[in-house]
């Protein structure tokens, strides 16, 4: 009958219009002018290889740090934290190595690549720090994200690890290209001034996370916190 014919119509074109509805509401929620793009150009890891460094070397520092990117905002997810301070295993104290290290941390990846998720800790301030027992040196590069730059600076942030009188100090200096987002350093042993090795080792993970506390950036089991537990101190830095 027509009726039926008419009522099939409508609920056709209702759901027609439904599905229009919800197609363009999917494209609103896929397509975010706002969301931060895919990073496409790696100019530290490729400086990295230009200095002659094995493209299996770098590959494996480079991959480290997007694996350890992806672990630290999972921490900031779940604690608030804003910055971290670790240990790299795989940059073997080259100063080389752990900037393209901390360029797979902030690395954006792209959210059609198959790959493992990597990276994605770009807005966690960091000092990473690399050791090369042999040589008896130690690399550390500091990174500030922009939205922290009122709160804190890289160079000054590595200038307190270098300067620290903690355990018998650390050495060295944050390098000339430094600026106050990005800053780099190399501490050697130097015996005659009283930088041992092992002692310096031991002192800047300690260093970097003490200027965060006096900057009142890091929060641990010591903080005043009325909510009580702090996830971020118990997270293995």
């Amino acid at each position: 009958p027509a009726s039926r014919r008419d009522n099939s119509l409508r609920v056709t074109q209702q759901h027609q219009h439904t599905f229009a509805k919800m197609s363009a509401e999917d494209e609103t929620k896929t397509v975010d002018p706002d969301a931060p793009q895919p990073t496409k150009e790696f100019p530290k890891r490729d400086a990295a290889l230009a200095a002659g460094i094995s493209e299996k070397v770098v590959a494996k520092a480079f991959k480290e740090g997007g694996k350890k990117g992806v672990e630290i905002e999972g921490a900031a997810d779940t604690s608030g934290l804003t910055c971290f301070c670790t240990r790299m295993l795989s940059s073997n104290g080259d100063i080389r190595l752990l900037e393209a290290a901390m360029e797979g941390m902030n690395a954006v990846p792209d959210p059609e690549d198959p790959e493992e998720r990597k990276g994605c800790s770009g807005a966690i301030a960091k000092l990473i720090i690399s050791e090369n027992e042999p040589e008896k040196k130690i690399a550390m590069v500091a990174y500030v994200p922009e939205k922290m730059k009122d709160q804190l600076d890289a160079i000054e942030w590595m200038k307190s690890v270098c300067d620290t009188e903690l355990g018998g100090g650390v050495g060295g200096a944050p390098d000339d290209s430094s600026t106050n987002v990005w800053a780099t350093s190399t501490a050697v042993e130097d015996t005659d001034k009283g930088f041992f090795y092992l002692k310096m080792k031991d002192n800047t993970l300690g260093a970097a996370i003490a200027f965060l506390r006096e900057k009142g950036l890091f929060q641990d089991d010591e903080s005043d916190e009325e909510e009580g537990d702090n996830a971020a101190a118990d997270f293995e830095w």
